[in-house]
């Protein structure tokens, strides 16, 4: 085996010096870097708080430069300098950057705007007619009849104890083999089917 095998040898062992070494070298800063996730989040507010700064200040600059442009545009406008001219003609290109620099400007500084208010009249209140029994309510002839029938003879619905203390007593006398819990059942079957039921009269 000759010079070719020493080299494979080599640039073995020189790779796996430079892996070691690498492997070092992440382990140490590993070790510098901050675990303590208090620590971690109070830098990294400190940052979010350098950015905003950042970029407040690089509004305020550029809000500096467009009023030095403005100046600078007025001071070259015709007749801007002479006595006794009075106010300077405004163009329409000059109203819709001055729009501009204001919409920057409240941009910039959110907390000065000022939301107006909106007053609302108050609806007209009207009165609750739902529960007045002198008033009929119906769309129709016949519902509107059979309203007034209702309320000429109003009578009050009948119960089921009403019921059961009427008729026990006579399907107890007509079948007296029955015990009282069949003798119930039946008259329950009864007020089911009967008119006087305020289910049955419902529909």
């Amino acid at each position: 085996m000759g010079f070719g095998d020493a080299s494979a040898k080599d640039k073995k062992a020189a790779a796996a010096k430079a892996k070691d070494e690498a492997a070092k070298q992440a382990a140490e800063d590993a070790s510098w870097q901050e675990t303590d996730k208090g620590t971690v989040k109070k830098a990294q507010r400190a940052a979010d708080a350098a950015a905003k700064a950042d970029a407040k200040l690089a509004a305020k600059a550029e809000l500096k430069e467009l009023e030095r442009q403005e100046e600078e545009a007025n001071s070259q406008m015709k007749g801007a300098n002479k006595k006794g001219s009075g106010y300077a003609k405004v163009t329409q290109a000059e109203i819709a950057r001055r729009q501009a620099l204001m919409g920057a400007m409240a941009k910039a500084n959110p907390k000065k705007q000022v939301k107006k208010t909106e007053v609302v009249s108050q609806p007209k209140l009207e009165a609750n007619t739902n529960r007045q029994e002198d008033v009929v309510d119906a769309s129709g002839i016949d519902a509107a009849l059979s309203a007034l029938d209702a309320g000429v003879e109003k009578k009050p619905k009948m119960t089921y104890a009403e019921y059961e203390a009427r008729e026990l007593e006579g399907i107890r006398q007509e079948n007296p083999g029955l015990k009282m819990s069949q003798a119930k059942e039946r008259c329950f079957k009864m007020w089911e089917r009967s008119p006087e039921n305020p289910k049955n009269q419902d529909k």
